[in-house]
């Protein structure tokens, strides 16, 4: 955004990126004329040249993709967790531009929070006429229990952002408002994160304005705004959840700001106060930076059907025993018609005309306005005032006259829904495609956040650009494109790097119980999909190298082997019940049990439910553990198109598979925070894996068998729980029953056998119990040292007795089973104790309401 101009090439650049063009760019004048701010960066593109620069693209959108960066739209096949689209080619804007730009922003920012208090305070824009109360009072936005709320402080818009663009007189324009929980920030830092590690040589000779220092700010912004000017407030950042369209975002600024990710049933109201279920206890919460809908976040005063919310909340935020960033009704704020009656506004708050200019609008709520919005239907954009109605912007000039009759029809019977704006050509930036610049439409999203008396405008922000020449459409939803922003700096140390904390902000850091609960089972469905993965490939192994293909000629072995499967998978009847159908193809079977996603108990479904997990608790894991799940997720999608006569090569894609889980395990094991959470996945880990075992011993060590037949069994345990060669060298003898079970279960140097995975069981139940003290904490611990001990004490020789009649070890099998419930009432003791979000009992409040939480 620059009006400065220089001569300058580039070899990108077509003769067709000026064909049709009819608004400007940002970059370019006309072909042999740049802006002076794009110059430099356009002499990096050059040397880099299209073939490089195109490598480069390739390896940001990879990038981003192993660092889990996504954007997740509603009502897709391939909508979740979709990969962040990145131009390789920045926007770039002029030390002046900016300047005018920040003066803009700061003063809409002023007047915006005037509008934000008046209306729930004196609401004298209403009073005088200024903004009629129609507009207002049939917005969604406009809650009434808001009324008269307050925060402390002189902001009642702690963060607020806009699109902007440069419209057809050169100037830039604001083109809509967002105040209710402006997004984009977190992947605006991500962008610059990336585009920086990937194509370094594009700053070269550029001062670019760091973004850090604005995050900094908006924490100092956080933590004044708490109850009665607690000094080390605790702040939680309030997600829909995983499904939530920019939920990748929520994950990475909670991360990098430090704070607590929690969802609606993390918290709890208790005597007017909000508080975080932890799997320590009930900590209280002071400030909430929502990314939630404010209609959704109370269901006992606003939207009842809401399952996002606190019930209670408002309640709690009226006594000013917790502050939430933005207030609940802020939304009001992005009511398209209020552009309408803007300058009204600017003048009663400031005696000013806008510094940047807005779209021209008419609100059809009053009659002259509406008569002129039908009458110019053909020139005009055709919007709802509610954002989120259901409603999607028209362009007039593209509807056909049937359905310009039709919305005409509309407009008529509800005339306050809806305004009519002025249609702009807003200005186009370049954007690498096809190894060529092409020139997109581009919005600029910018970012304030409330600072010392005034506003802080973020230097930068998020860019976004048309997915196809000539669209308008730049929304991600739409397959919009986003750049990294450029804004020169004329400073060299004036910008903060990163977030820096306020005096004493250090305190201990709460595991909300849904976090606790989604690790416990990455911890569990990890090893579920390691343990099952190296069985079936052991089985199959043996399937295709005997040439079993159902010519009854099965042996005991396989057999043994085939039922195992079913038995650790939980997938019966399966091969237990002897059915012909299923031992003369057991191919068919395998693949089901490896490939179709639909079946439970499959590795599949499983993987699937892992990922799910992971992404549940993506703010716990690092890039590189990111990278990996990446993998995962790639290996996933590769198993699931193998078809059932190519079952025979799973074999490497299970190997694949097993590898990469192994060094997410080993990454989290060196990345992760010592604390509750590690433990909770530790503990999945370690129950996981002991059922996981004892379901396999019990399947196959329970049984007398030929002894051809038992050497192969043993031998396939050995394997599958990579023994084999920890056997050979300690025991030096051929594979025999007790030798075996005694590496199993009591060998204390085998770190995977029964005893040592009890031992550490029972460490981490004891560190719950030691840090709690409860009652519950106190079972869980005895019921792991009782389990400890009964395997402790075991008496090898006497549990592997044989029944001479029928080959049973009876004891053996009976003790497998002990264990088995012993380790299953631990998991569901942990479940209702760490992981239960509704069992709080019912409480009144001082007010006289009682409600269940």
């Amino acid at each position: 955004m620059d009006n400065q101009q220089s001569t300058v090439s580039t070899s990108l650049l077509r003769k067709d990126y000026f064909l049709n063009q009819k608004v400007l760019d940002e970059c370019f004048l006309r072909q042999d004329e740049a802006r002076e701010s794009w110059k430099n960066l356009l002499t990096n593109i050059d040397k880099l040249g299209a073939a490089e620069l195109n490598v480069r693209q390739q390896e940001l959108l990879k990038l981003l993709q192993e660092n889990g960066v996504t954007y997740n739209v509603y009502g897709e096949s391939n909508g979740l967790n979709r990969p962040w689209l990145l131009d390789a080619v920045p926007l770039v804007i002029s030390a002046v531009d900016w300047r005018g730009i920040e003066r803009g922003m700061k003063q809409r920012a002023y007047v915006l929070n005037k509008i934000l208090e008046d209306l729930y305070g004196e609401r004298e824009l209403l009073k005088k006429g200024i903004v009629p109360p129609e507009l207002i009072y049939s917005h969604p936005g406009f809650l009434r229990p808001c009324d008269k709320i307050k925060l402390p402080g002189e902001h009642q818009l702690i963060l607020y952002s806009a699109d902007l663009s440069r419209g057809p007189d050169g100037k830039v324009w604001v083109v809509k408002d967002r105040a209710q929980a402006p997004s984009g920030m977190g992947y605006a830092l991500e962008n610059r994160s990336a585009l920086s590690r990937i194509v370094p040589e594009l700053f070269q000779q550029y001062q670019v304005a760091k973004l850090g220092g604005f995050f900094n700010s908006m924490m100092q912004a956080l933590i004044q705004i708490a109850p009665q000017g607690k000094e080390n407030p605790r702040i939680v950042l309030l997600t829909p959840g995983p499904r939530n369209e920019t939920y990748f975002e929520h994950a990475f600024l909670a991360s990098y700001l430090g704070i607590t990710l929690v969802q609606g049933e993390d918290l709890i109201m208790r005597d007017s106060f909000v508080w975080i279920k932890t799997v320590e206890g009930l900590e209280k919460v002071d400030v909430i930076v929502r990314r939630v809908d404010d209609t959704f976040c109370d269901p006992l005063e606003l939207r009842e059907d809401s399952q996002l919310g606190i019930p209670g909340l408002l309640q709690a935020v009226r006594k000013g025993n917790v502050a939430i960033a933005n207030p609940l009704g802020s939304s009001i704020l992005e009511n398209t018609g209020l552009m309408a009656f803007m300058h009204g506004a600017f003048k009663h708050f400031l005696n000013e005309e806008p510094i940047i200019p807005m779209i021209a609008t008419w609100w059809c709520g009053q009659k002259k306005e509406m008569d002129y919005v039908i009458d110019n239907i053909d020139t005009l954009v055709i919007k709802n005032i509610v954002r989120m109605g259901g409603f999607k912007t028209v362009m007039g000039s593209r509807l056909s006259k049937a359905q310009k009759e039709d919305l005409i029809r509309k407009i008529k019977f509800e005339p306050f829904k809806y305004v009519g704006q002025e249609e702009v050509a807003f200005s186009t930036s370049p954007v690498f495609t096809k190894e060529k610049l092409e020139p997109r439409f581009t919005v600029l999203r910018s970012y304030l956040v409330a600072s010392k008396g005034d506003y802080e405008l973020m230097r930068g922000g998020l860019s976004r650009c048309s997915p196809e020449k000539g669209s308008f459409l730049v929304s991600n939803q739409d397959g919009g494109i986003s750049k990294d922003t450029w804004v020169e700096s004329t400073f060299t140390n004036t910008v903060q790097t990163g977030v820096q904390s306020a005096p004493d902000m250090k305190r201990k850091a709460v595991l909300p119980s849904r976090a606790a609960e989604n690790l416990f089972w990455v911890g569990r469905y990890t090893q579920r999909v390691i343990r099952t993965s190296r069985f079936i490939r052991i089985v199959l192994r043996n399937l295709t190298q005997k040439g079993y293909l159902g010519n009854n000629n099965d042996t005991e072995s396989l057999t043994a082997m085939l039922k195992t499967v079913t038995h650790i998978t939980d997938t019966y009847p399966g091969f237990v019940e002897d059915s012909a159908d299923e031992f003369n193809n057991p191919l068919g079977e395998i693949h089901q049990l490896i490939c179709n996603p639909e079946r439970v108990g499959s590795i599949l479904f499983t993987l699937s439910n892992l990922l799910k997990s992971m992404y549940a608790a993506r703010d716990r894991w690092t890039v590189d553990s990111w990278r990996i799940i990446d993998d995962i997720e790639n290996i996933k999608r590769r198993i699931g198109a193998v078809e059932p006569d190519g079952i025979r090569h799973v074999f490497s894609l299970l190997d694949q598979l097993t590898g990469g889980l192994l060094s997410f395990s080993e990454m989290t094991r060196q990345s992760m925070y010592r604390s509750e959470g590690r433990t909770m996945y530790r503990l999945g880990q370690l129950i996981e894996e002991i059922l996981m075992e004892l379901a396999q011993y019990k399947s196959i060590l329970t049984q007398r068998r030929e002894e051809s037949a038992e050497f192969q069994l043993l031998e396939a345990v050995l394997l599958s729980n990579q023994n084999l060669s920890s056997y050979r060298s300690v025991y030096r003898t051929s594979l025999n029953v007790a030798p075996v079970v005694d590496l199993l279960f009591l060998n204390s140097l085998n770190p995977t056998s029964i005893f040592s995975q009890l031992e550490g069981l029972l460490k981490y139940t004891k560190s719950l119990a030691q840090k709690s003290g409860s009652t519950d904490d106190n079972e869980i611990s005895r019921l792991a040292f009782e389990a400890y001990s009964q395997v402790r004490l075991m008496n090898i020789d006497r549990l592997i007795k044989v029944n001479e009649e029928t080959g049973h070890r009876k004891e053996f099998d009976e003790f497998c089973g002990t264990l088995q419930n012993q380790i299953t009432v631990i998991a569901i003791k942990l479940s209702s104790t760490y992981f239960s979000h509704t069992t709080y009992q019912s409480q009144s409040t001082k007010d006289g309401f009682q409600f269940e939480v």
